[in-house]
């Protein structure tokens, strides 16, 4: 190195055998490329570290991206899931309106004043419309299950298809001597071993002879009223059992105090004859 301090002297052979060579560098020069070499380096790293920074950026963006879509996605399926529920729930009260009219029961409030549209208040609404709908559809069903039993349960019709001998009320003693009596039903003249059926829904509460009734069957209903079924040739029923309207109760014959094969059919009320015919004009 030379004594000269403004200079660096540097000596070097090419080869082996070769004469030594001497090179002198100004000192700025050095300085000047280490600073550039440092800058060089530097810039390399910040280089580096944006490249990375964007690539981290890029990377969260199409992360954020891709979960926007996700987003999108499910929005969109909540808005026809909830489109659709909203049908749904509207046609069900359309149902319900018309059932509670059969059921002469009133409607309350409409499905959409309590809906708007879109959010999760909405989606509260909702479901608030929802279960006020189930409860009034439960309120409803009840109701028409309860008019259905009371319905089923009141008679209706005749026993029997066959033509009426004898009606209710004061008649002809049909057994001879002149003399009247009150007839507490309707006598069906029909052929011996038809099938006799209840005329409403039941609990048998007697299915045995009966004095003058021959074999019985009488059926308790609802509200106080009992339907009686004489001079049966067979009874097919027994007491205790639940039987629907229409259901065989037993075949016709003539049993008991009668002329002929025929059906006599009572409606009793708390115990007291009422006229069938009136009953029968129900079918």
């Amino acid at each position: 190195m030379s004594r000269d301090k403004r200079l660096y002297t540097f000596l070097f052979a090419p080869t082996s055998t070769s004469r030594m060579k001497k090179l002198s560098v100004p000192r700025s020069f050095v300085k000047a490329g280490a600073i550039v070499v440092l800058l060089g380096l530097a810039g390399a790293i910040y280089g580096a570290v944006r490249l990375m920074n964007v690539e981290s950026i890029n990377i969260k963006y199409q992360s954020a991206k891709t979960e926007n879509e996700k987003l999108k996605r499910d929005n969109d399926v909540y808005k026809n899931s909830y489109a659709k529920l909203k049908g749904q729930i509207s046609f069900i009260e359309d149902m319900s309106k018309d059932l509670a009219r059969q059921a002469n029961m009133e409607q309350v409030n409409e499905t959409d004043q309590k809906v708007g549209s879109g959010g999760p208040e909405t989606v509260t609404a909702l479901d608030k419309a929802a279960d006020s709908l189930e409860q009034q559809v439960r309120l409803i069903g009840d109701r028409l299950r309860a008019d259905h039993l009371r319905l089923t349960s009141i008679p209706s019709g005749f026993p029997v298809q066959g033509y009426i001998t004898d009606g209710f009320g004061m008649r002809r003693n049909p057994m001879g001597g002149g003399s009247h009596e009150f007839h507490d039903g309707i006598d069906l003249a029909v052929d011996f071993g038809t099938p006799v059926g209840a005329t409403a829904d039941g609990l048998v509460v007697w299915a045995a002879p009966y004095s003058g009734y021959g074999n019985l069957v009488a059926v308790f209903h609802s509200n106080g009223v009992t339907t009686r079924y004489g001079h049966l040739s067979r009874i097919t029923v027994e007491p205790g059992q639940r039987i629907k309207r229409g259901e065989q109760i037993g075949y016709a014959g003539s049993t008991g105090r009668s002329t002929g094969p025929h059906v006599h059919y009572e409606i009793r009320l708390n115990d007291q004859p009422i006229d069938p015919s009136k009953y029968a004009r129900q079918q």
